[in-house]
């Protein structure tokens, strides 16, 4: 089933893909439970079709940083749960940290007057088999991550044990920073997604 407002899945079809790939015996996955912080003062203040805006282009760019063997729902009224086959937490932990720095740092132009939305998200992961053993017990271990992640002041990604931050330097010109950060915006891609995919395709190129 497809959910009318974000038309992706809605939840019991993701959780039913969730208990195949357990008893199909995957090795390892990750499910990441989003939700919109201070979505209700959107709705309030904005009103309900700029709500509908936001839950939109929530999907998209969620859709938008996801592999084609990953899946995507939306669970609750903003909340959203991806998860990424064949995926570590840590992996898991970083891809969804990506798309909260790129909402972070980005508003969106929503609604008939275009007004310019901040959205900001929390995220809780977990992993199969790491820390669950079935379906129920991984979207636990989601469910209470991300309310650490609430409880810790939102706008932040916790997982269902302790966390391992990757701290990283680029080396990148301010020209190629802008140009990277425009396209970032352009698609709805996150600007690490970017540059993986520029990867993929230079080692296609040059391992023929």
């Amino acid at each position: 089933m497809i959910d009318k407002i974000s038309g992706i899945l809605d939840k019991d079809t993701f959780i039913k893909m969730i208990e195949e790939k357990i008893v199909n015996g995957s090795d390892t996955f990750t499910l990441a439970t989003i939700d919109i912080d201070n979505f209700e003062t959107v709705n309030s203040y904005y009103g309900e079709m700029v709500g509908d805006e936001v839950i939109k282009k929530m999907a998209s760019v969620l859709k938008q940083n996801i592999k084609t063997n990953d899946y995507l729902c939306r669970s609750n009224k903003d909340e959203f749960n991806v998860l990424f086959s064949n995926t570590t937490s840590d992996t898991g932990y970083i891809m969804i940290e990506e798309i909260r720095k790129y909402f972070d740092i980005n508003t969106f132009q929503l609604g008939d007057r275009k007004k310019e939305i901040s959205i900001k998200i929390s995220a809780g992961i977990s992993n199969y088999p790491r820390d669950a053993k079935n379906a129920v017990e991984l979207f636990r271990g989601a469910d209470s991550a991300l309310f650490r992640a609430k409880r810790e002041g939102k706008n932040r990604v916790c997982v269902a044990a302790s966390e391992n931050m990757l701290l990283k330097s680029n080396h990148y010109t301010k020209t190629q920073l802008e140009r990277l950060a425009e396209l970032s915006k352009k698609t709805e891609k996150t600007e690490s997604f970017l540059l993986r995919e520029a990867l993929d395709d230079l080692f296609e190129k040059y391992s023929k």
